[in-house]
């Protein structure tokens, strides 16, 4: 059998949680990992690059839900890091403390991102009302809650699956791929945490739905702000990015068992938050990709506009908005 056709044959295997199965061929076995640990790194290195750009530079301001969206990538990225990063990849019996606390964090830290997914699809929601002149009830309280709530969320499930582990020791060991420690044989904990991120993903989505139909109700007023086609791409995107999720998460409640693929493509989900949202053209000044715009200019396409149109002028979306 040639390398190509083991590692397929690897990559839609089942996952089981007896790290005692048997395992894939070493070399194959190592490139599944290096992808997914790659991958993980590349999301953490993104997210960190985006956030520090966010807030140390005043030519790409974002908001609070913008940046806690990334945080928890970064904390969710560096969990799934631990054992590379501790020295302890490859090896089957990493330290008890070290497999301990990264297991908690792994069942931790889906619902985090969910979360502030939700928080951030949120707030655009809040920034098209405001732009459709459409005031809020009570938004400042709920931009408290969507940066709150998600780590409330997380710290739940993070204690809950340290005090399983602490009471059952002999179930806390490296899951059959070697990607990581989870706490097993038993699915209870990974169940209860991909239904927390399909029951915060389904609303997620139902706010996009909302937020595109709002946009085609009012595209012909919407259609003349700067950032129209910017926050139009991104919610679509998300939309999509959304249902994957669940359509991922609807795989670990309902199987006690999934392959490597899954993994490997839950790890890419990080690197592909970070090119939407580094493609920004205001970030990618900031790092010198692009030339940005000096302040004040306009492009002739809305020189003209305004020539040539008597009405008001439309307020703009609020920076860090999208």
């Amino acid at each position: 059998m040639s390398f190509s056709d083991t590692g397929l044959s690897i990559l839609l295997s089942r996952d089981t949680h007896n790290s005692s199965d048997t395992d894939p061929p070493s070399t194959s076995r190592k490139a599944l990992i290096d992808t997914f640990v790659t991958l993980q790194l590349l999301g953490l290195v993104g997210s960190i690059a985006l956030v520090l750009t966010t807030t140390l530079s005043r030519r790409a301001p974002r908001n609070a839900t913008w940046q806690n969206f990334f945080t928890s990538w970064i904390i969710s990225t560096a969990s799934y890091s631990l054992l590379l990063v501790s020295g302890q990849l490859y090896k089957e019996h990493p330290p008890f403390g070290l497999c301990l606390a990264q297991a908690g964090l792994i069942y931790g830290t889906p619902s985090l991102t969910a979360a502030t997914t939700f928080g951030l699809i949120m707030q655009i929601w809040f920034s098209v009302q405001n732009l459709l002149l459409r005031k809020v009830k009570h938004e400042r309280l709920w931009t408290v809650v969507i940066l709150v709530l998600p780590y409330c969320m997380m710290f739940g499930m993070v204690i809950a699956s340290w005090v399983t582990g602490i009471q059952n020791p002999s179930r806390v060991k490296v899951i059959g791929s070697g990607m990581y420690c989870h706490i097993g044989p038993s699915s209870t904990l990974g169940k209860a945490s991909a239904a927390l991120v399909a029951l915060t993903l389904l609303p997620t989505i139902a706010l996009e739905i909302t937020i595109c139909v709002a946009l085609r109700k009012n595209w012909s007023t919407f259609k003349r702000m700067r950032h129209s086609m910017s926050i139009t791409l991104r919610v679509m995107i998300f939309t999509l990015f959304g249902i994957l999720a669940i359509s991922l998460s609807g795989v670990f409640v309902f199987s006690d068992s999934h392959g490597a693929a899954i993994n490997v493509i839950l790890a890419a989900l990080p690197v592909i938050g970070v090119i939407i949202f580094a493609s920004q053209t205001d970030i990618l000044s900031v790092w010198r990709i692009t030339r940005q715009r000096p302040e004040g200019a306009q492009p002739l396409q809305s020189q003209v506009s305004e020539t040539t149109s008597t009405s008001k002028p439309l307020p703009d979306l609020p920076p860090g908005a999208v």
